[in-house]
């Protein structure tokens, strides 16, 4: 099969000096060599791009899974290495704020009425409940969180501004921790109804990317690595809660 083969090139070589021989004219071995160097210069250049698109590629998933890599300081994806030239998103701008519909209707549960350990119980189940659907583990309360989400509700009563805490409020552990944001208008604000505040932003997530702006409080609601976290609420006298 060997010898067969390499007899057959052997032939197609021959046949193609013999040709190369056969031209008669000085034009015809002109045409014939434009024809020859057209179409190697059309070959050159399809290798070359098909070169250049494998770089790009794997430029890419080189960029890629560089990114997706977990940071051994934060315990997450290093999503924000300014080496690679990736923005942080805030979440400054896509902070839930609700008004209720019963704003007029008087309501005889007050805050005082309402435990803040009952609402933070029913928001890690809540939690929890989603978590489950997203394959994400069940978070544990921790009551240290829970203590710092309250006081910096009630310093944004007191300041009446809803913004991000410094990251020296959340650092714990050695790391910065994620935080959401809630503000709302009318009856006491459950920790179920909550959630399901922070949760609608799914019906706009990519599930095929990562972290996007329109949707971070979903993300950080069924954020995988999460382990443990606190919640905490302030109500004003004029129904304003954060």
């Amino acid at each position: 099969m060997s010898n067969s083969t390499s007899n057959n090139v052997w032939n197609d070589i021959a046949d193609f000096f013999d040709q190369l021989g056969s031209l008669g004219s000085t034009d015809q071995v002109n045409a014939f060599f434009q024809l020859y160097w057209y179409v190697w210069l059309i070959l050159s250049i399809g290798v070359v791009a098909l070169i250049v698109v494998n770089i790009l590629i794997c430029c890419y998933f080189r960029h890629h899974k560089k990114l997706n890599e977990i940071d051994e300081k934060t315990g997450e994806k290093r999503l924000y290495n300014k080496d690679w030239g990736v923005t942080k998103p805030t979440q400054s701008v896509f902070v839930p704020i609700e008004r209720n519909q019963q704003d007029g209707i008087d309501n005889p549960l007050m805050i005082d009425d309402y435990d803040d350990s009952k609402f933070a119980v029913e928001a890690l189940m809540s939690h929890n409940q989603y978590r489950i659907q997203h394959g994400a583990a069940p978070l544990q309360s921790n009551e240290y969180l829970n203590r710092a989400a309250s006081d910096w509700a009630r310093e944004l009563a007191k300041i009446n501004q809803l913004k991000h805490s410094p990251d020296q409020w959340r650092r714990y552990n050695g790391s910065v921790l994620g935080e959401n944001l809630a503000y709302f208008i009318g009856p006491t604000l459950k920790g179920d109804r909550l959630t399901e505040m922070w949760y609608r932003e799914v019906k706009r997530h990519d599930f095929t990317n990562d972290l996007q702006e329109n949707s971070l409080h979903f993300s950080q609601l069924v954020w995988k690595s999460t382990r443990e976290v606190g919640f905490g609420r302030c109500q004003t006298q004029d129904k304003k809660q954060w």
